[in-house]
């Protein structure tokens, strides 16, 4: 699959504001975690392209299609790069690199990973938001899939919130070659409380990047905060 010809971040967010995933994957809606977990990420499943044999990986391109209040998506993709120099792999933000003015383009997403010399292609997405509700019969989870704005502030705009609730995220993560842009490898996360996403961001990316260590696309494991 080849990367798309966006010229600036601006585009990205066209994009997902029109519901269309730049790469789609299947992945089952969210599920409930432990009641006590107030801001945890869960490692659902993982894949990896059973072709895939290169070194780990040592310089990753960050695309986040997903948001935090405050800091918008530069704060996740400044997140994760900071979690994987903790593992000791460079990260490079696609903010750094790519226009934030979509009146003023700057290089494509594929020129940009071409200079920044990436291995690989990391982008996250939210896939679902849902509310778990206990005083319900049985524990339930509301989709709202897709949750084509990408935060994890809808439910709490929507007034969602009992007493006993917690919100939960759904999160892909995904990596690509950027030569091919080939799939290599996937891991599905759920995140809760999900009303509060920066707040679950040191979690997130703890063990988002921990599962990457797992399945050896990087070298080594991260460092807790």
């Amino acid at each position: 699959m080849a990367l798309p010809l966006l010229h600036s971040r601006a585009a990205l967010a066209v994009v997902v504001a029109g519901g269309v995933a730049l790469f789609a994957v299947g992945c089952a809606g969210p599920t409930a975690g432990p009641m006590g977990a107030t801001y945890a990420t869960s490692v659902k499943a993982t894949w990896k392209d059973p072709r895939f044999h290169a070194a780990p990986m040592q310089r990753i391109f960050v695309v986040s299609l997903m948001k935090v209040e405050p800091g918008g998506r530069d704060a996740v993709e400044d997140a994760i790069v900071a979690r994987l120099a903790s593992a000791g792999v460079t990260g490079i933000a696609s903010h750094t690199v790519m226009s934030q003015d979509a009146e003023k383009p700057g290089p494509t997403l594929a020129e940009a990973i071409t200079a920044a010399k990436a291995d690989g292609v990391l982008l996250v997405d939210v896939k679902a938001v849902g509310s778990y509700e206990p005083y319900t019969v049985g524990q339930t989870v509301t989709s709202l899939s897709p949750d084509t704005m990408a935060s994890y502030d809808f439910l709490k705009r929507q007034n969602v919130y009992q007493p006993g609730d917690y919100k939960i995220a759904h999160i892909v993560s995904e990596l690509y070659l950027p030569s091919m842009g080939r799939q290599v490898w996937v891991a599905a996360t759920d995140s809760f409380d999900a009303a509060n996403l920066a707040r679950n961001l040191p979690d997130f990316t703890l063990k988002m990047v921990g599962a990457m260590a797992k399945d050896r696309m990087i070298a080594a494991a991260p460092k807790p905060s």
